[in-house]
């Protein structure tokens, strides 16, 4: 079964339409990257199926149940976690509680388990899991929001342009998390400008441009085709 699925959706808002008709299929079992440029309508696709931008019309499925419109928090508890832009922690909590703000949801008897695969993960973090947040390095931080991310146990996580705004190093630690959580079999979605540092990583990907879907295939795929490389990537092949 597939575990999202878009089918004709409209979305927008206010007045200024920004989905088209958009349909896509997000499968299991692989990490997902959606490119385009600026204003295409890639953080709304996202923010659509997170239930925090209106579906004029059209569907949304997860796992094959209507989550069209519906509240966010419903979102999350059908297994959809989204690493916001930037990431972020609550810089006046400690490390261990911005991670229990990530698994408010799950009994109390799984949290140990969730905390355990996360320091398994970031072994640093069970270090300074009694530090403030706000205390560690612009790295570490970024551990605690993706550690937060995974509390939940998502079937799927959704990064929103997880390396906007960080500087270069700390660029080169996001993919190096994304690429151990695909190391872990994580699915993910991610949106991302840093087109050429995502596809080395990602296995399928959709090109959006004007709120339509102009092209979706494997990343192996996509460097066949020369016009889309050109224009979304700078690069002709052959």
């Amino acid at each position: 079964m597939n575990l999202i699925e878009l089918d004709g959706v409209d979305a927008g808002y206010g007045e200024n339409q920004v989905l088209h008709d958009l349909s896509a299929t997000i499968a299991e079992d692989r990490v997902n990257c959606v490119i385009g440029p600026n204003g295409s309508g890639k953080s709304t696709m996202m923010k659509s199926i997170l239930g925090m931008v209106d579906v004029w019309d059209g569907t949304i499925t997860i796992r094959g149940e209507d989550v069209t419109n519906d509240h966010p928090r419903e979102v999350l508890e059908r297994g959809v976690v989204m690493l916001p832009q930037g990431g972020s922690v609550f810089p006046d909590m400690t490390v261990k509680e911005n991670l229990r703000m990530g698994g408010y949801l799950i009994d109390d008897d799984l949290l140990d388990r969730q905390y355990e695969e996360v320091y398994d993960m970031f072994p640093v973090l069970e270090e300074k899991r009694a530090q403030r947040a706000g205390d560690l390095s612009g790295g570490q931080q970024m551990m605690v929001a993706f550690g937060r991310a995974m509390m939940p146990d998502p079937d799927i996580l959704l990064l929103d342009e997880p390396s906007a705004g960080l500087a270069p190093h700390l660029v080169d630690d996001v993919f190096e998390q994304i690429a151990a959580l695909k190391e872990r079999g994580r699915d993910m979605l991610i949106i991302e400008q840093n087109v050429r540092r995502v596809l080395e990583i990602a296995e399928y990907v959709y090109v959006l441009d004007q709120g339509r879907l102009e092209y979706e295939g494997d990343t192996e795929s996509l460097r066949n085709e020369d016009d889309i490389m050109e224009m979304y990537i700078g690069e002709r092949h052959g």
